[in-house]
C-alpha cells in the first residue's frame, strides 16, 4: 500500500507598511477607548483564520462565534463583540449565514509554505552563514536566486498542466476550484507533484471510459487533498463491461 504522507503547512500574514494607515484602524485607535487592544484582537483573529483562508468557523459548541473566539483567544467576550461589531461596520469582517466569521482582508494578506520549503529556506540560510572568513559573494547569492526562480517556474508550469486536465475534462459541467487546487498542490512534495499529474491523466482517461456522469467525478482540489492520484498511477481496468462506443 502506498504511504500517503501529508505535508504540514505554515501560514503567515503579510502586513505591509499601510496596515496602521488604514482609516478603519486609525479611527479605532483614536476614537474608541481601548482601541489598541481591539486592533490586537483583530490581528489575533486574522491569524486564527489563516488555515481556513480567512474564515473562523462557528463550530456550534456554544452560543455563537463570538463566544467561541473569546474562549480560543483567551480574551474577554465584550472585547470580542466590540471588535466584531466595529470591523463588520468597517467592511473588513462579515458573519455568514452559518454563524462563521469571515476576515475579508486575509485573502490579500495570506502567505504560506510547506514544511519542505521551510526546511529548504532554513538550509539556505545555514549555507550563507559566515564560517571563518568565508562570506557569500553577490554572484553566489544571485545563482541561488536564479535556481529558486527556475524551480518556481517549473512548479507553476506543472500545476497549470495539472489543472488544465481537470478543466478540459469538466468543461461545461462545473467550474474547477483553482485556488483550492493550487493550495493543495503547494502542500505536495516535489515527487508527489509529478505523480499528481500522472494520476490526473489516468483518472480522466478511466473516467471518460467508465460511463459515469462527469458531474460526479472528483474535482481538482479533492483529487489532491485526499491523495487520490496515488491510486491512478496506472489506468485502472474497467470491470463494468461498459462500452463507450455503444453507450452501455
Amino acid at each position: 500500500m502506498v504511504q500517503k504522507n501529508k505535508t504540514k503547512i505554515y501560514f503567515w500574514i503579510k502586513l505591509d507598511e499601510n496596515f496602521f494607515k488604514n482609516l478603519a484602524i486609525k479611527n479605532l485607535r483614536r476614537t474608541v477607548s481601548g482601541g489598541d487592544s481591539l486592533v490586537l484582537i483583530y490581528q489575533q483573529m486574522l491569524l486564527s483564520s489563516l488555515p481556513n483562508n480567512g474564515v473562523i468557523y462557528y463550530e456550534g459548541t456554544i452560543q455563537d462565534v463570538a463566544q467561541e473566539i473569546a474562549l480560543n483567544l483567551d480574551e474577554k467576550l465584550d472585547d470580542i463583540k466590540l471588535t466584531i461589531d466595529y470591523f463588520q461596520k468597517a467592511g473588513l469582517l462579515q458573519i455568514g449565514d452559518d454563524g462563521s466569521a469571515e476576515m475579508l482582508q486575509v485573502p490579500m494578506l495570506i502567505g504560506q509554505e510547506t514544511n519542505w520549503n521551510k526546511y529548504k529556506r532554513e538550509k539556505k540560510l545555514e549555507k550563507f552563514q559566515p564560517t571563518s572568513n568565508q562570506v557569500p559573494t553577490e554572484i553566489d547569492i544571485e545563482k541561488e536566486k536564479e535556481i529558486e526562480i527556475e524551480k518556481e517556474i517549473d512548479t507553476d508550469s506543472l500545476f497549470d498542466n495539472y489543472f488544465q486536465i481537470f478543466s478540459e475534462f469538466t468543461k461545461g459541467t462545473k467550474p474547477q476550484p483553482r485556488i483550492d487546487a493550487m493550495h493543495e498542490f503547494s502542500t505536495l512534495l516535489p515527487e508527489q507533484r509529478d505523480k499528481a499529474l500522472i494520476g490526473a491523466n489516468n483518472y480522466v482517461t478511466w473516467y471518460r471510459n467508465s460511463g459515469n456522469d462527469i458531474k460526479y467525478s472528483k474535482n481538482a482540489a479533492v483529487f489532491l487533498k485526499d491523495m487520490i492520484f496515488f491510486d491512478y498511477q496506472e489506468v485502472p481496468e474497467d470491470k463494468s463491461g461498459y462500452d463507450p462506443e455503444l453507450g452501455f
